[in-house]
C-alpha cells in the first residue's frame, strides 16, 4: 500500500482547476504535481504559479507512473470518455460536476473504475458547507420529525456576464442552462439530505435574449421518501442560494452559501439563527475538504463520499429535467438508467 500524500495531477486549468491547485496547499494528504491543458502556454503558466510539472500530452498523463491520480475540470461533455481512460491507465479520478450529461456514459465511466479498482469523486463541494453538514445532524437525530416538503434555489446573473465564445455558453454543454453549473450543486445536496428522487417535472425557458441557454428552470421533484421537493435556478437575478426543509416539528434552512443556519422550532416565537464562521470563500473553501476525502478514500481503499453512484443521481435530476423540459411530462429517473 502507499504511503504520503497521493501525487495528484489537474486536469483542465482554467478558473476551476486553479481553485482546486489553490485549495490544494492546504490538503495534508494530496499534493498537485503536474498539469495539463491542450495549450502549452497555460499549462507552462499554471505549472509556473502552482510548482508542479506541465505534462506534454493526455498520454503522457496515463503513462506517468509518479501521478496517482486525476482532477478533471474539463468541458462536461469530455468526462466520460476521460474517466474512462484514466481508469484504464489505473489512475484514481476526482471530476467536477456535473459527473456527466447522459446517465448511461457515467453508468459506464463507473463500471471502468470497478475495474480498474480505482476510486472515483465527484465535485459537490457544497454539500460540504457547515450549515448543509447541521441540516443534515439535524435529520439524522430526528429534530424536525417527518419532512414533507423541501425548497432549495441556487441562482444569480451570471447570464449578463457569461462569454458567448466559451464552452459554457454551448447548449450542449450546459442543459437547462443555469441547472447545469448552478442548480445542479442542489441537485446533490437535496438527496444528500433526503435520500434519492424518483421522478421530477421541470419547466426550462429562454425568458432573455442574452444567451442561447435556458435562463429559467423550475422543478418540482418527488423521492423516494414520498416528500416533495422544489428546485429552482436562474442566470438573470441578483443571488439568491437556499436549502429549506419544512418537517413536523420543525422548519430548518441554509442561506449565504452554507454559512447561515435558522432552526424553528414548533411552538417557536422565532427561529433560532447560527453564523458560522468560514476562512476565506465559502465557494472555493471546501474543495480542501472534498480533495481531502478524495485523498482517504484512496489510501484507506474506500468509496469516497461523493462516490460515482451519488454524482450520478445529481447527474440524473439534470438530465430528467431536459427530457422533462422537452417533451412536457413528468420523468421517472430509473427510466434514464441503462
Amino acid at each position: 500500500m502507499k504511503h504520503g500524500p497521493v501525487r495528484t495531477c489537474i486536469v483542465g486549468l482554467g478558473w476551476w482547476g486553479g481553485e482546486h491547485a489553490k485549495a490544494a496547499r492546504r490538503v495534508e494528504n494530496l499534493q498537485v504535481t503536474a498539469c495539463f491543458a491542450r495549450t502549452p502556454g497555460k499549462r507552462a503558466a499554471f505549472a509556473a504559479e502552482h510548482g508542479c510539472r506541465p505534462m506534454e500530452s493526455w498520454e503522457a498523463v496515463l503513462r506517468d507512473p509518479e501521478i496517482e491520480a486525476l482532477i478533471l475540470a474539463t468541458p462536461h461533455s469530455t468526462h466520460p470518455k476521460l474517466v474512462e481512460e484514466a481508469a484504464s491507465a489505473g489512475k484514481h479520478v476526482f471530476v467536477e460536476k456535473p459527473f456527466v450529461l447522459h446517465v448511461p456514459d457515467g453508468q459506464r465511466a463507473i463500471a471502468a473504475c470497478e475495474r480498474s479498482g480505482v476510486r472515483l469523486a465527484v465535485g459537490h463541494q457544497r454539500r460540504y458547507q457547515p450549515a448543509h453538514r447541521e441540516l443534515k445532524r439535524l435529520i439524522e437525530a430526528g429534530r424536525l420529525g417527518q419532512i414533507v416538503q423541501a425548497e432549495a434555489n441556487f441562482s444569480y446573473d451570471f447570464g449578463f456576464r457569461l462569454d458567448l465564445s466559451s464552452w459554457r455558453a454551448s447548449p450542449s454543454e450546459s442543459p437547462a442552462g443555469s441547472m447545469t453549473g448552478l442548480g445542479v450543486h442542489h441537485a446533490d445536496t437535496l438527496q444528500y439530505l433526503l435520500g434519492p428522487a424518483k421522478r421530477l417535472a421541470a419547466l426550462s425557458r429562454s425568458v432573455h435574449p442574452r444567451t442561447p441557454l435556458d435562463d429559467v428552470t423550475g422543478v418540482l421533484l418527488e423521492f423516494e421518501s414520498g416528500l416533495v421537493g422544489y428546485l429552482g435556478t436562474n442566470m438573470l437575478t441578483p443571488k439568491v442560494y437556499y436549502v429549506r426543509l419544512h418537517g413536523t416539528e420543525a422548519n430548518a434552512w441554509a442561506e449565504n452559501e452554507g454559512t447561515v443556519l435558522a432552526f424553528h422550532r414548533k411552538g417557536a416565537k422565532r427561529p433560532k439563527t447560527t453564523r458560522y464562521a468560514v476562512e476565506g470563500d465559502p465557494v472555493t473553501h471546501p474543495l480542501a475538504d472534498e480533495q481531502a476525502e478524495f485523498a482517504a478514500a484512496i489510501r484507506g481503499n474506500r468509496p469516497p463520499e461523493v462516490d460515482g453512484a451519488a454524482g450520478l443521481r445529481a447527474s440524473a435530476v439534470l438530465e430528467g429535467i431536459t427530457v422533462s423540459a422537452r417533451e412536457g411530462r413528468t420523468v421517472d429517473l430509473a427510466e434514464l438508467y441503462e
